[in-house]
C-alpha cells in the first residue's frame, strides 16, 4: 500500500514537474503522507549515518597507512635585542682605562664596574666615600678574602684594598712573614721602588753598673727583631709594626701585616692610583 501511494505520488509530481518551482513544493506536501515522509526521513538518516561511518573508517585507514612526516613548525624569529645606549656608553667608557688589580679598571665608574659583572656591596669606611666590597671579580683574588674598592665623590675607581686570608700562625708569626715576603717580591717586580718600615717593640732592661767605684742602675732599650719568639703578640698589640711601600706606573701600593683579636694573622695590600689623586689635587688648585 505504501509503495503504491509512493508511486502514485511520484507520477503526479512528475506530471506537474513542468510547473513553476513554487507550486511543486505545495503539491509534494499535499500528496505525500506524513507516514511516508517519516519513513523517507528515517531511511535518509540511515544512509547518512552509513556514509559518515564509512568516511570515518576511510580517514582512519588513511592515518594508519600514512608515513610519519617531518613537522614543520613555524617558529617566529626572535630578533636579538639591540644593545642599550647605556650599555654601549659603559663599554666605550672602559676602552681606554688603565688595568687595575683583579681585572678591575682604574677611573671606572660604579656603573662600569657593575657592567663587568662585579657585585658591589656598600661598606662604611671613614673618610672614604662610595666604598664597596667587591665580589665576582674578572680575575679570581686567590689568597684574599675581601676586596674593598673606593670611587669617591667623583665616581672614579681610585683605591683598592685586598685583605688576605686568615692564617693560624705560631708565636713568632712565621706563616704571615712568609706570605709577606712573597708579596714583597711580587710587588717589587710589578711596581718597583720597595721601602720597608719596621717599628719594633722596645724592651727596657735594667742593669747594675759601677761608676767611679759606686754601683748604680741604668736602663737599656733593646729592640725586638722581626720574627722574635713573641712577634705575633707584638703585632697584635701594635707594639710592633711592619709594612712596605712600592711605587711605579702611577700606582702606589702598601703591604702590611695585621693580627686580629683571636691571634689570626693576615696581610693587607692597599693600592692607590697616584695619577687620579694628582689630577684631583690639580683641579682643586685650579679653583683657588
Amino acid at each position: 500500500m505504501k509503495t503504491g501511494l509512493f508511486i502514485l505520488a511520484s507520477a503526479i509530481i512528475f506530471s506537474f514537474g513542468v510547473r513553476a518551482q513554487d507550486t511543486s513544493d505545495f503539491y509534494q506536501d499535499l500528496l505525500i503522507s506524513d507516514e511516508l515522509k517519516a519513513e523517507e526521513a528515517e531511511q535518509k538518516a540511515k544512509n547518512e549515518e552509513a556514509r559518515r561511518l564509512e568516511k570515518a573508517r576511510a580517514a582512519a585507514r588513511s592515518l594508519l597507512n600514512k608515513k610519519t612526516e617531518k613537522l614543520n613548525i613555524d617558529i617566529p624569529k626572535i630578533e636579538r635585542r639591540a644593545q642599550s645606549e647605556d650599555t654601549k656608553a659603559l663599554a666605550e667608557e672602559v676602552q681606554n682605562l688603565d688595568a687595575a688589580p683583579f681585572g678591575l679598571l682604574w677611573k671606572a665608574s660604579i656603573a662600569a664596574i657593575k657592567n663587568l659583572g662585579v657585585i658591589l656591596t656598600p661598606v662604611e669606611q671613614k673618610d672614604y666615600v662610595n666604598s664597596f666590597s667587591a665580589t665576582h671579580l674578572p680575575k679570581d683574588p686567590k689568597g684574599f678574602r675581601d676586596i674593598i674598592i673606593t670611587f669617591g665623590e667623583e665616581d672614579e675607581l681610585w683605591r683598592i684594598i685586598a685583605v688576605g686570608n686568615f692564617l693560624n700562625d705560631d708565636a713568632s708569626a712565621s706563616k704571615v712573614l712568609k706570605e709577606y715576603r712573597k708579596y714583597v717580591r711580587l710587588l717589587t717586580q710589578k711596581y718597583g721602588n720597595p721601602q720597608e718600615f719596621f717599628t719594633p717593640k722596645v724592651t727596657v732592661v735594667e742593669k747594675k753598673v759601677k761608676e767611679y767605684g759606686q754601683e748604680k742602675i741604668i736602663t737599656e732599650q733593646h729592640p725586638e727583631p722581626i720574627g722574635n719568639p713573641e712577634f705575633l703578640s707584638q703585632l697584635q698589640s701594635g707594639e710592633a709594626v711592619l709594612y712596605s711601600t712600592f711605587e711605579g706606573n702611577n700606582i702606589g701600593a702598601a703591604l702590611a701585616i695585621n693580627v686580629d683579636g683571636d691571634g689570626k694573622s693576615y696581610i693587607i695590600i692597599d693600592y692607590k692610583n697616584i695619577k687620579i689623586l694628582q689630577e684631583r689635587e690639580n683641579e682643586a688648585l685650579d679653583i683657588l
